[in-house]
């Protein structure tokens, strides 16, 4: 750990696991006292550095006022990525997190993001660039980083379809286009008319493990019959994934739901549930139901789960694939942010940057076409 003083201000550098475990406490309290997305929960950061932290060194930043923690910043040093000789700067979750952003207990953020800057304005130096990905357009980083010293550039790199709930269901579907309602009904119907349904949240968590190895098989097994790798290609990744999810099961704040005919699941769905907010991650479900629409079904029946459950949003994260417009019309943006030296060669990394990202967006965008 490295502290520093900016006025009144302590910065404190955490470079190692050791000094992220110790402050896991600070960071459960500042997840209470600040705005939060699951993917920058201390679960989630711990065990994304435990999988994919080889190679990269920690930075994390915690702001303190006094004794005080009113913030952190969760960053992470990545070296000559995709051939750019350079330092990064980045959010530890960058590339498969949804939204990234700093930590900041609620009525401090002047006094944390102007020492934010400040430490940034140090840090940066001819070879590196600050490069932030999925950071929401509403950040309130942006006004800081943008009256500082450096140099900043940044593009639209996600957008990210939501609903805002209203007090029922029977409200909610009312603001769904006529035909798409009318089908959805008829299926819920039908459905649970012909087979032995149930729909079902995991509630016990030694039931966890063998439901995230349900939704891995389902996902895998539709997405390879489509000649594609799927989300959980590695055991990597598939490894990360149950981890995660016991973590924040644990917390409360995993909900897993299940389309079922008899004992036979049908459709998973895994979501988190933080601040009021449901965020839809991921789904899989038996092709073999295909024609019974039951992806929609469980959908459904999750945004039904969640206004009853007095939730205020429900996020289908970043992509803006057509399925998701049957549901809502409101959308947001994540950008791709990045700021350097203003020097010629501080300007030619941001613009490297920023057309790679542009790159990807193509790929992807192919991808979801």
């Amino acid at each position: 750990m490295d502290e520093r003083k900016i006025s009144h201000m302590t910065v404190e550098r955490i470079t190692n696991i050791s000094g992220l475990l110790e402050i896991e406490d600070i960071w459960h309290e500042l997840e209470e006292e600040g705005k939060v997305y699951p993917f920058n929960t201390f679960e989630w950061v711990l065990n994304w550095w435990k999988y994919f932290g080889h190679g990269k060194n920690l930075e994390i930043i915690v702001v303190y006022e006094g004794t005080m923690p009113i913030g952190i910043a969760p960053f992470m040093i990545t070296y000559f990525e995709k051939g750019l000789f350079a330092k990064r700067i980045k959010f530890i979750g960058s590339t498969n997190s949804d939204y990234l952003d700093f930590i900041v207990r609620s009525g401090y953020e002047k006094q944390f993001y102007t020492a934010i800057v400040d430490f940034l304005e140090k840090r940066i130096d001819s070879l590196t660039v600050l490069d932030l990905e999925h950071i929401p357009e509403d950040s309130e980083f942006f006004p800081y980083i943008m009256g500082s010293n450096l140099y900043y550039d940044y593009e639209v790199q996600d957008i990210c379809p939501y609903i805002e709930l209203p007090d029922t269901w029977e409200e909610y579907l009312e603001g769904l286009e006529g035909k798409f309602r009318r089908n959805l009904n008829y299926e819920v119907r039908r459905f649970f008319k012909e087979y032995d349904a149930s729909f079902y949240v995991v509630k016990d968590f030694e039931l966890v493990d063998r439901a995230m190895d349900t939704l891995i098989n389902l996902h895998q097994k539709r997405w390879r019959q489509k000649h594609m790798p799927g989300v959980f290609y590695s055991k990597r990744i598939r490894d990360f994934h149950k981890d995660v999810a016991k973590d924040m099961f644990l917390k409360g704040e995993l909900s897993l739901f299940e389309l079922k005919d008899g004992v036979k699941t049908v459709v998973s769905l895994l979501s988190y549930h933080v601040g009021g907010i449901r965020y839809y991650y991921i789904s899989g479900y038996d092709i073999e139901y295909s024609k019974r629409s039951v992806g929609n079904i469980t959908v459904g029946l999750a945004i039904k789960h969640s206004i009853e459950e007095g939730d205020r949003v429900f996020d289908f994260l970043r992509g803006d694939e057509e399925y998701k417009r049957n549901w809502t019309s409101l959308k947001k943006r994540n950008m791709r942010f990045v700021a350097s030296k203003p020097t010629f060669l501080g300007k030619l990394l941001c613009k490297w940057v920023i057309v790679e990202n542009g790159i990807i967006k193509k790929i992807k965008d192919r991808f979801n076409g």
